[in-house]
């Protein structure tokens, strides 16, 4: 058999190279993107050491074969084109949403009023702000029914964009009108007109309305951010309504925001009257976690809570003080005095004074036996601090953060059953977390590295709770009672991180941050950051305010904690790896430990 028949043979019977692969995780296959001009797309490709290009581009190639590249975009379908050097293609689709209209000042000429959608209660010395987007460099003006016309200004210049306001009197009080607006137009000239969708009516007094179910939040603005959280049958005075909220007068200078679904009219007498209410005695108890304080109250009323150095502050509004009695506790060692005081004319405010930095919690709510506010405070817990067991006496509930379940539609569908890369955006399904390039999910890691900071915690003596310890479906708005109903001395959420379409994954260092929200959570938060500045081997994004709802809890310390990025190949490959679980879960217990100034373990033959 000559050399050429035997190579040929080989050639045969050996097996053929192995094709090479490129999987696009994100975006899913015809996702929806905002107007951008550029966003990132990752996944990986086999073999990792192959040149790859996305659309003509060189794309870097982690070790493992994970990629993230951040790319231009087109309006419109958009296609992201992947290719080996070996031939090997492969496409993602996307469609990128085009920029806002610009109108022309030739063609149809056109006008639309952008605001005011639905039908809104306004009150006098609030201003009718009308805005209408058409042709530009024309001539507006505005009417509101038979109250008031006037000019429109175009801002800026040349923009299409048309704006009035028109302040409300008193007199004004009862009027009900619908915007509208139109351009002037000379002899031969053309014009347009323009209506507002919703009616506007002008109040003649205040409404008195009441939370319809619990937990409803009272927001600084229409879409702005959360100021207070009330029980059902809270009383509220409302002075406005518009886009599906209202407004909410706490007090002469004072106001926020509710869903317009989450209040109904109040039983009781009408508004005005002023205040709603007052209050009564004061009685204090000690507690097994701290001391109780009930506060005769004799309606439901809006209040808020601030944790001061030296205890905590509530302030009751529609509130008149009337309490002749406070009774205190002899055995009480947390709750040193009770001052009050009238802050203005409908408002009380209560100071349960603590020694500086003793309150460790509290909680603040409406008694369902008696008319009553109830306050409780937390006093710290004491770990007996003695190795090799310093934790023990202190109980902390882990949160692994988010769900192993796609939400699609009105279904939970477990992640398990899917392959997400494959999964197309019309399939309506939507991750809870995130997802790194070689297809790793969030959810799994939060829980992998829960349980080794459960194990270092319960090695060190603490008693340790976790919120879910699988692929249990737990609701977001849980987690935070759960952590009470478990005893919990500290909460902690374990999360790794992401980024928004169209942010640029390499415009700043990226690694980890820790979160807090409340001030008496801040001491865990910033231990916690200490620890991963001294042992974490990546960027350091900051000690951080941050309001999420697993960090607002107040009947303990809480912190949110950032391990690392997902969407970054070489991150996504550390979180994967048993030794670095290892040294988050570490930091974090390290932290712990400096919080309750636990002394260094003693070297060994020494007591």
């Amino acid at each position: 058999m000559n050399l050429t028949r035997v190579l040929c043979l080989l050639l045969l019977l050996s097996p053929a190279a192995a094709a090479g692969e490129i999987s696009f995780v994100y975006p899913a296959e015809g996702a929806q993107l905002s107007s951008m001009q550029k966003t990132f797309v990752f996944g990986s490709v086999t073999p990792a050491t192959a040149p790859f290009t996305i659309n003509g581009e060189k794309v870097a190639v982690h070790s493992n074969g994970g990629f993230i590249a951040y790319l231009p975009v087109g309006e419109g379908e958009f296609f992201f084109k992947g290719q080996l050097s070996d031939g090997t293609t492969a496409q993602r689709s996307v469609k990128v949403r085009p920029a806002a209209e610009t109108r022309s000042s030739t063609g149809p000429v056109r006008l639309e009023i952008t605001n005011y959608a639905s039908d809104s209660e306004l009150f006098a010395g609030d201003v009718v702000r009308l805005a209408a987007y058409g042709t530009p460099g024309k001539e507006a003006v505005f009417s509101l029914g038979s109250l008031a016309e006037g000019p429109m200004t175009e801002s800026p210049a040349g923009s299409g964009r048309y704006y009035a306001a028109y302040l409300l009197k008193p007199g004004d009080a009862g009027a009900e009108f619908t915007p509208a607006a139109r351009f002037k137009a000379g002899l031969f000239g053309r014009g347009a007109s323009a209506r507002a969708k919703g009616r506007i009516r002008v109040m003649k007094v205040p409404l008195l309305v009441e939370t319809s179910t619990d937990t409803v939040v009272l927001r600084n603005a229409p879409d702005g951010g959360y100021v207070m959280f009330l029980q059902k049958g809270v009383k509220l005075v409302t002075t406005a309504r518009a886009g599906g909220m209202r407004r909410v007068r706490l007090s002469a200078s004072e106001e926020a925001w509710v869903d317009e679904a989450k209040v109904q009219a109040a039983t009781g007498a009408p508004y005005p009257f002023s205040p709603v209410t007052e209050t009564g005695s004061i009685r204090l108890k000690k507690t097994d976690f701290g001391s109780a304080a009930v506060v005769g109250l004799y309606e439901k009323v809006p209040y808020s809570a601030e944790v001061l150095e030296n205890g905590l502050r509530v302030r009751l509004y529609y509130t008149n003080l009337h309490t002749n009695w406070v009774v205190y506790d002899s055995s009480d060692a947390l709750v040193k005095n009770v001052a009050f005081r009238q802050a203005g004319a409908e408002t009380a405010e209560l100071d349960f004074e603590t020694a500086p930095g003793a309150l460790w919690g509290y909680s603040v709510s409406y008694s369902t036996s008696a008319r009553a506010l109830q306050v409780e405070l937390r006093s710290a817990p004491r770990p007996s601090l003695a190795w090799p067991r310093p934790l023990t006496g202190l109980t902390v509930v882990l949160d692994p953060g988010h769900s192993t379940h796609l939400r699609c539609g009105e279904r939970k569908v477990p992640l398990r059953d899917v392959r997400f890369s494959s999964l197309p955006a019309s399939a309506g399904c939507r991750l809870d977390g995130a997802v790194g390039p070689k297809e790793t999910f969030e959810v799994n890691l939060n829980l992998a590295i829960s349980q080794r900071l459960r194990d270092r915690l319960q090695a060190l003596g603490a008693a340790v709770k976790l919120t879910r310890s699988g692929d249990e479906y737990v609701d977001l708005a849980d987690r935070p009672k759960m952590a009470r109903d478990l005893g919990g001395d500290l909460f902690i959420s374990v999360h790794n991180n992401a980024i928004g379409d169209g942010e640029d994954p390499f415009s700043q260092p990226r690694g980890f941050s820790i979160y807090h929200y409340q001030r008496h959570s801040r001491a865990l938060a910033a231990a916690i950051h200490r620890s991963y500045l001294k042992s974490i081997p990546l960027p350091d994004e900051g000690l951080r305010y941050g309001d999420y709802l697993v960090a607002r809890m107040t009947w303990m310390p809480a912190a949110l904690v950032e391990n690392a990025y997902m969407i970054l190949p070489r991150q996504e490959e550390l979180l994967n790896s048993p030794a670095f679980q290892e040294e988050l879960a570490a930091a974090m217990a390290a932290g712990i430990l400096e919080l309750f100034h636990v002394p260094p373990r003693p070297a060994k033959g020494k007591r």
